[in-house]
């Protein structure tokens, strides 16, 4: 069975939870699913990078979550860049595999309440679609 790698945060729990839940829920009909634990959205694209290079498990896809929430400083905007340009590298660098960023940049909770649901379904069902074009 083809196998997708779900990589997230640790950061808001409760949030990520439901969010592994709609991913695996879409993507485990199709996919056996295997997951790992970044300790934030800056370590997740690094995480992934080594289980492709050291699992024996070839990947068809990879979908990242994460949520970031604006803070006080300018930490977010550094975080929010970085994670979205090392997952891009990530993606340039192995084309074979559909990878899709399901990380949620937000200014509070109210907004991550409102788009945890339908960003979460919607990007688990593009990877799978991004899959089933990368194997056409």
């Amino acid at each position: 069975m083809n196998k997708i790698l779900i990589v997230k945060t640790s950061w808001y729990e409760d949030h990520i939870s439901k969010m592994f839940g709609i991913s695996k829920e879409i993507l485990g009909k199709e996919f056996k699913c295997l997951d790992a634990v970044a300790p934030g959205a800056l370590e997740l694209s690094a995480l992934a990078s080594h289980k492709i290079s050291t699992s024996d498990d070839k990947y068809k896809g990879i979908i990242f979550l994460g949520i970031v929430i604006r803070g006080e400083t300018s930490h977010y905007d550094l975080v929010t860049q970085e994670v979205f340009r090392s997952i891009g590298v990530l993606s340039n660098n192995h084309s074979d595999i559909a990878i899709i960023n399901n990380v949620i940049c937000v200014e509070n909770i109210e907004q991550l309440e409102a788009r945890l649901v339908k960003n979460t379904t919607n990007n688990s069902n593009a990877l799978i679609e991004l899959v089933n074009e990368k194997s056409s």
